[in-house]
């Protein structure tokens, strides 16, 4: 698939460092833009207690489309070169509040350098009677709140970076997906699926962990329960000759990491997936 291959450069240059032109010569993000409807309150937030500078700003009159409102389009620098962006459009009502499935996929990330910067900004947020959420992922850690405008936005720090086994995991991962829909599946488990099957599948029960630090308490765990471990080109494959199960809380993975154990893949069948169990079965 092209567009895998090209999800997967991305994913590969992301570890080159921010900066540093990828081979198509881009640089990043110059600004990333959004709606704001209360632009006093989003000055105040991102301003004044998130500390980042105001450094452009275009008030403007309504053009391109005959019914295009007024506007006054403002920036702020949120470091490396990059900028955050609003539009308050004259007149324009706030709208209803989406689902959060699209609340939490439509926002912004920035990035800060080590935990002690992620925990200053989590403890600015509180003492201003913002509610925050944690979350431990893959190769970030990140913090989450809702600016003035409902706009679901990250502070994050990296755990590690990627590397060519995320970009080669990441091509196989939408080729599974491809493969998945074009042959009806619902679920990420036919995600999984596919990806066991056109990679190594061993047969009978089994997960396939990207052979990563994040997932390594789960394979250790796996060893110590006397499931059968093997190392197979990036991947380590988990497996049994009859259903097994692994445990969260012995394996000490963070939810987030946790849901995405068997990522690299699955053969059978997932009886049992909540917040302490994953049980496979044939």
């Amino acid at each position: 698939m092209e567009s895998a291959k090209g999800t997967a450069v991305l994913l590969q240059k992301a570890s080159t460092g921010k900066g540093e032109a990828n081979k198509v010569g881009t640089l990043g993000a110059n600004h990333t833009a959004f709606p704001c409807w209360d632009p006093v309150e989003t000055v105040r937030f991102y301003g004044e207690l998130l500390g980042f500078p105001l450094v452009h700003a275009v008030p403007a009159v309504g053009w391109g489309k005959d019914d295009n409102p007024d506007m006054v389009h403002f920036f702020f620098d949120i470091g490396n070169g990059d900028t955050l962006a609003f539009f308050y459009y004259f007149g324009w009502p706030r709208p209803e509040p989406v689902h959060q499935v699209l609340r939490q996929s439509n926002h912004i990330a920035v990035e800060v350098p080590d935990e002690a910067a992620l925990m200053a900004y989590r403890d600015k947020l509180k003492a201003a009677g913002y509610k925050v959420m944690t979350v431990e992922h893959e190769t970030i850690e990140s913090i989450y709140v809702d600016d003035p405008n409902g706009i679901f936005f990250e502070f994050t720090r990296p755990l590690r970076e990627l590397t060519r086994l995320d970009a080669e995991d990441a091509q196989r991962t939408m080729a599974g997906l491809a493969t998945a829909i074009e042959s009806g599946g619902t679920s990420v488990q036919d995600v999984w699926r596919a990806k066991a099957q056109a990679h190594s599948p061993v047969g009978g029960p089994a997960i396939h962990v990207v052979d990563q630090p994040e997932w390594s308490g789960a394979v250790e765990y796996a060893r110590r329960s006397g499931l059968l471990v093997e190392q197979r080109d990036g991947y380590v494959v988990i497996h049994s000759d009859g259903p097994f199960e692994i445990d969260r809380k012995e394996s000490g993975l963070h939810l987030a990491v946790w849901f995405t154990l068997p990522a690299g893949g699955l053969e059978g069948r997932i009886t049992r997936f909540d917040r302490d169990v994953l049980r496979v079965e044939a």
